[in-house]
């Protein structure tokens, strides 16, 4: 998913409707295959260093069962998002595992997650101030934090895509700001391999 957004080529309408309505329309637009695959590149600014970060990957939806997001450079790392925890892998080997019961932000970044997979915009709304506009297919929101343990951790999110999202600009607290460009979605084959099912184990 993510090209950014804030692309003033794409003259995006601004709603009168409320973000209720704003997030109903643009949820509708959504497809909401059973799985998805697709690339990615990400790019890290973080706050002090001239140049991002750069990588970039592969990663697979499952609107039951979560994401598995698979960088393959400059460096192999897996991270798998479920509805009950966060787990980083490097090597073959938990870098690191948060668990939703126990990591508030982690349950409001996953019930996030999950919000968009399922098209269900509206479900935002408990988290964040929505805005944003529309244009025939292409879309775009910007999402500020209402709950201020997830201020702490980022100042605003900008989504825009069209039957999937396409880019995402995640603007964190502490200055750094991470881009997400995705290409090559495909919602086939429409179920999980074996292999897939078990990673998400």
């Amino acid at each position: 998913m993510k090209r950014l957004i804030a692309s003033a080529c794409l003259a995006l309408l601004p709603l009168a409707a409320g973000a209720a309505d704003l997030a109903s329309a643009i949820g509708q637009k959504l497809a909401r295959p059973a799985v998805l695959r697709g690339a990615f590149e990400q790019s890290k600014q973080v706050n002090g260093f001239a140049k991002p970060l750069r990588s970039r990957g592969v990663f697979l939806v499952s609107r039951d069962k979560g994401v598995l997001w698979d960088t393959q450079k400059p460096f192999a790392s897996r991270l798998r998002l479920t509805r009950g925890e966060i787990v980083a892998t490097q090597n073959g080997a938990v870098s690191f595992q948060l668990s939703a019961a126990k990591e508030p932000t982690v349950r409001m970044i996953n019930e996030l997650m999950f919000s968009l997979l399922g098209g269900n915009l509206q479900a935002l709304d408990n988290y964040f101030a929505i805005a944003g506009g529309q244009d025939g297919k292409a879309w775009r929101l910007t999402l500020t934090p209402k709950q201020a343990a997830l201020g702490k951790v980022m100042r605003r999110i900008e989504l825009s895509g069209d039957q999937y999202v396409r880019a995402i600009v995640i603007d964190e607290s502490n200055g750094d700001s991470t881009r997400i460009a995705f290409s090559g979605q495909s919602a086939a084959p429409a179920t999980l391999s074996r292999d897939e099912e078990a990673r998400f184990d």
